[in-house]
């Protein structure tokens, strides 16, 4: 008598069927996009709930997590941005939830994002939406007239063979109201998680090329020993890199990351922790 096959994980299903979904929808979004919920973390493996609502990948733990962050985009101290987020779990299921303002009143905005999906140890996915509004105001929100703009998409990661990991991320499938003020289109990428080192590449679309053109990449490694890590990551279009370094102590974490630009100057990312882990 011949055993029974074993059935997928319902989040492993879950998974293969949203990065299926992101792949093919994302061939006919608009080419827009912006980064309100930017943490500095490698691409590989997903944890900070700040990127879950950036990037719709999922931690494959449910530990809940909350997190602030702070990035200074090219040195420009007008155009920093804060945001804090908070991500949980329950068995499969996974969401997040986050504020956050970019720049000043008058030439900034404010943001809220949500994000909803599963995850588990063989994949995950999620889709997120975000609302924007220019800050009229100091805080943003309580400002009349001010425009606003709404996006959906999301991400999709599967375990591929033993330690090779794939991913993809389409941030904005539907837009409506207010063109997001950033560019980010589909992102597909491919990680080797080794334990203590993981390395990754990724691929990019570039605004303004055909579907199948120029495309932006990226290659990263992270290393960890104890509470400490440490990750380099170098992309081009134009050729740049970046390094990181995070600290886990119990339920708390830092990490910071400077990104170098030959034209526009540095990015420096910083957040804080508390729950969960890396």
């Amino acid at each position: 008598m011949s055993p029974r096959p074993v059935a997928p994980p319902p989040a492993f299903l879950l998974a293969l069927a949203l990065l299926t979904g992101v792949a093919m929808l994302a061939a006919l979004a608009a080419l827009v996009g912006a980064q309100d919920f930017a943490a500095p973390a490698p691409a590989w493996p997903p944890g900070p709930p700040c990127l879950l609502l950036e990037r719709g990948l999922p931690s494959a733990t449910p530990t809940p997590v909350l997190e602030g962050a702070a990035t200074r985009w090219h040195g420009l101290a007008a155009l920093t941005t804060r945001a804090a987020a908070g991500a949980l779990g329950w068995r499969a299921l996974r969401a997040g939830v986050g504020l956050s303002q970019t720049g000043e009143p008058d030439v900034g905005w404010s943001a809220l994002a949500l994000a909803v999906g599963a995850a588990g140890r063989g994949g995950g996915g999620s889709l997120r939406a975000v609302a924007r509004r220019d800050r009229t105001s100091p805080f943003g929100f309580d400002a009349r007239g001010a425009d606003v703009g709404v996006e959906i998409g999301g991400g999709a990661w599967i375990e591929a063979a033993g330690a090779l990991h794939v991913w993809a991320s389409a941030p904005q499938m539907w837009t409506r109201g207010a063109a997001p003020p950033l560019t980010r289109p589909l992102e597909v990428g491919g990680a080797l998680d080794l334990g203590g080192v993981a390395l990754w590449l990724s691929r990019a679309a570039v605004a303004g090329y055909p579907r199948g053109g120029r495309g932006e990449h990226a290659a990263g490694l992270a290393t960890s020993a104890g509470p400490l890590g440490v990750w380099l990551v170098a992309r081009d279009q134009p050729l740049r890199g970046g390094l990181g370094v995070a600290a886990q102590a119990r339920v708390l974490r830092v990490a910071a990351e400077v990104e170098s630009h030959p034209v526009l100057g540095e990015t420096a990312r910083m957040s804080l922790g508390l729950g969960g882990g890396r």
